[in-house]
């Protein structure tokens, strides 16, 4: 993340902050135009998906559709609600949730007498799913659809930034904004997502998920600078495609947050260098999830298996030498293949 402040409003801001100016209602009112939707913000992006799912009714024992290729907090997120996970694979081009293994779950818990309470899709670590097929599928069998765009700030989908495809948006700031916290769910009931998000203590619920005021007042000030700091993201990662066969190509709409590369075997070396590297696990595939249904893009082919020498390597490094990441890739890679 490089913080950009050179009109000195964003340092405005925290002073604004430190004097209880109400940052977290502008940052709200800002959103909600941009999105076209009311928005309720809130600490974290596992806070945003829990009240996403609250407003979408989800109670004990409901089944909720998730993707397999994700990071796993997020399935927790959906356990922790009450819900029982489905797995599903994902889409080898745009690798987010495949439509396929959406319809034929869409069937299955139909057969089942029991249709999913929520359809949560993720736009995986900076790619864009495809909305346009998926969205249909779930109007078609009334699952209400949560898109989450932790990873995918800065990205769009036809036209339509990333957060608002969905009847319910889960988009976060702190990985390229902030540096901070912060999170937004976006529907069509803030109250009711005021109501659910900032209960203190309760017999029922001993939460509060509102946002820190401080991080209200970055995020705010910070996105005059967003399409810059995306911008310079995804130079990164066209430079890296470009140089690296190992290194899978942007998908459409693409908001680089992070580039796949085939160097999952140098992980230690890779981060020892001073870059950002995750290894997401399979989420279907962990131990506590072993009795969960998992759908796959085809009969008998796991998509999401054509990643299982891949890591994540950060495309947000703006600040850092494009040449140098290239040059550390390439020795990383090499390694790999010998």
């Amino acid at each position: 993340m490089l913080f950009i402040d050179r009109n000195g409003e964003a340092a405005g801001a925290v002073l604004g902050a430190l004097s209880c100016a109400d940052y977290a209602t502008r940052l709200e009112d800002d959103l909600s135009a941009v999105y076209g939707k009311s928005v309720a913000a809130t600490a974290s992006a596992d806070a945003a998906l829990h009240t996403a799912l609250k407003l979408c009714g989800v109670d004990s024992g409901d089944y909720v559709f998730v993707p397999t290729f994700t990071f796993y907090s997020y399935i927790a997120t959906v356990v922790y609600a009450g819900a029982v996970p489905v797995f599903l694979d994902c889409d080898p081009n745009t690798r987010c949730v495949s439509a396929a293994a959406l319809e034929t779950a869409l069937v299955w818990s139909e057969l089942q007498g029991k249709p999913p309470r929520a359809v949560v899709v993720d736009n995986a670590f900076g790619s864009i799913a495809d909305f346009d097929v998926i969205a249909p599928l779930c109007k078609a069998w009334s699952a209400p659809l949560i898109e989450l765009c932790c990873d995918a700030v800065g990205g769009e989908y036809k036209g339509r930034p990333c957060g608002g495809n969905g009847d319910y948006g889960v988009i976060c700031c702190d990985k390229r904004l902030t540096g901070g916290g912060g999170a937004i769910v976006c529907g069509e009931d803030r109250p009711a997502a005021w109501e659910f998000s900032r209960v203190k203590y309760t017999s029922h619920e001993n939460h509060d998920y509102r946002i820190n005021n401080f991080d209200a007042a970055l995020w705010l000030q910070q996105r005059s600078v967003s399409e810059k700091l995306t911008a310079r993201a995804r130079k990164n990662l066209d430079a890296l495609a470009a140089n690296l066969d190992c290194v899978a190509p942007p998908t459409e709409g693409d908001a680089a947050t992070y580039a796949l590369t085939k160097a999952a075997g140098k992980i230690a070396e890779l981060r020892a260098a001073g870059y950002s590297v995750k290894k997401p696990p399979l989420v279907h595939a962990l131990p506590q999830y072993a009795d969960c249904h998992y759908f796959e893009h085809e009969p008998h082919y796991s998509a999401c298996r054509a990643f299982d020498d891949y890591c994540l390597i950060s495309a947000d490094m703006p600040a850092l030498s494009r040449m140098k990441l290239i040059r550390m890739l390439k020795t990383a890679c090499a390694a790999q293949h010998n």
